[in-house]
């Protein structure tokens, strides 16, 4: 269903004129679900959607095919999956489509210069940051990371520079206080639809306005790996809260539990927790946690966090009312480093 803003414009475009594109949808992670389903509903003719192969996933290692194919099956839309879209055969295949637009977002695959230079047929990317800042694969993650305000989605026309390409369009909102990683995600990925819209109408009546990137503004965002997890209590209380919620909920920010009167640590991922103090005195050692009567608040290297939901290992995430009565935690009590 699209939302009130995204009707509006699917009316405006409508109103120009009937414009239907000839599109090729490349895209494997779910950030791109909401726009294919809105340029399915849009009227525009989706020629195929293009997604990586099904991979073994669990612990009964079941091939699970891609959000967007299972998105793809739900909408009645063809859907091939190809683990290199960049051979001479898919490029062949991809000219006998003839699509005016292919729109790439979150494909997990670089498109290569022989299907960029394919006749007639223009390549734009949906990228969850307000390029040129964050280039790579995980801009919402380190917008977080990094304490910005504000978060945005950007579509460029791509080329051979990874994230390079010349802006056509952009959207963006507020980062929320308590907002995660993975909750930015969906916000942003709502804006999708509604931007990818308005750039095909514009290509298609010729006014589309590229803009080159500003390479002096240009920053990076590299692929998360499981230990950039790791917390660190000696740092101050908002970067350890920003650290936490961009890593929600993969790799997720690890430490481990050590109380005082058990022989036992645990691990623990915490998920959401909201800054106490930013700037006291240290009353005791990073890691500490305080009284547990009244709030779960732990000490940093500058300030206090008071956590609000976290999960313990092979456990499911809870608040801390519920993981403080099921560990008996006391004062005394501290957390370590991941």
């Amino acid at each position: 269903m699209l939302s009130v803003g995204q009707q509006s414009v699917l009316l405006s475009i409508r109103q120009k004129g009937n414009i239907i594109v000839r599109i090729v949808f490349f895209g494997s992670g779910d950030f791109g679900c909401d726009t294919l389903a809105a340029l399915t509903e849009s009227g525009h003719e989706i020629a195929e959607v293009v997604t990586q192969p099904a991979r073994p996933a669990g612990r009964g290692k079941k091939l699970l095919e891609t959000p967007i194919a299972m998105k793809a099956q739900e909408l009645g839309l063809n859907c091939r999956s190809c683990a290199d879209v960049n051979t001479d055969e898919f490029v062949e295949h991809m000219a006998g489509l003839g699509p005016d637009v292919a729109v790439v977002i979150a494909f997990g695959q670089k498109i290569g210069p022989d299907l960029l230079n394919l006749p007639n047929c223009r390549f734009v990317n949906l990228h969850g940051s307000l390029l040129p800042a964050y280039r790579g694969a995980a801009p919402i993650n380190w917008a977080i990371i990094n304490g910005e305000s504000e978060a945005g989605v950007t579509v460029i026309e791509l080329n051979d520079a990874w994230d390079g390409g010349a802006m056509l369009g952009r959207s963006s909102l507020t980062i929320e206080p308590y907002e995660t990683a993975g909750e930015l995600h969906d916000r942003l990925a709502e804006l999708g639809p509604q931007v990818i819209l308005e750039v095909l109408s514009q290509i298609e009546l010729g006014s589309d306005k590229p803009i080159t990137q500003d390479e002096t503004k240009a920053s990076r965002a590299p692929k998360l790996r499981k230990e950039n997890g790791k917390i660190d209590w000696s740092s101050d209380a908002v970067t350890i809260r920003n650290h936490i919620h961009g890593m929600w909920p993969w790799p997720g920010a690890c430490c481990r539990l050590q109380q005082a009167e058990k022989d036992k640590i645990e691990k623990v991922t915490i998920a959401r927790v909201s800054v106490v103090a930013e700037d006291d005195s240290l009353a005791a050692e990073p890691g500490a946690i305080g009284t547990v009567t009244e709030d779960l608040t732990v000490q940093c290297g500058r300030g206090r966090l008071r956590i609000l939901e976290l999960r313990p290992e092979n456990s499911r995430l809870m608040n801390f009312a519920d993981f403080v009565n099921g560990r008996r935690l006391r004062t005394g009590d501290r957390f370590l480093n991941g």
